[in-house]
């Protein structure tokens, strides 16, 4: 199986297009491009409950509901450009020096790279 292109990095803010959470905005905490799928700060949130252990080094874990992000589809989430402040489709332009830009579809602007 081929490794998908994302067009999201660690850092990008998106905006949920389709499911449970759309219209909800958040930065991209993880990408999986192997599965497609993106990790996004406070969206598709899920309760885990957990049992206390005994950790290796001596010490007791507490047990408790631990909320956690699970991951979403891309084909589900949209990159949001920062000028237009709205979810775009990008283009890539590749520069004199070789360097590749993501393009926002919109407002014609680059859209940065985060970090």
């Amino acid at each position: 199986m081929t490794q998908k292109k994302l067009n999201m990095r660690t850092g990008d803010t998106v905006q949920v297009i389709a499911g449970n959470d759309i219209g909800r905005q958040g930065q991209v905490l993880r990408t999986i491009p192997s599965q497609g799928l993106v990790v996004v700060q406070d969206v598709n949130m899920r309760k885990h409950h957990k049992r206390p252990s005994a950790n290796a080094k001596g010490g007791i874990t507490e047990g408790g509901i631990v909320t956690h992000e699970e991951p979403i589809r891309v084909s589900n989430v949209m990159l949001v450009c920062p000028h237009c402040d709205e979810p775009v489709r990008t283009r890539r332009r590749h520069d004199a020096d070789g360097t590749i830009e993501r393009i926002c579809k919109r407002c014609d602007n680059p859209i940065p790279t985060p970090g």
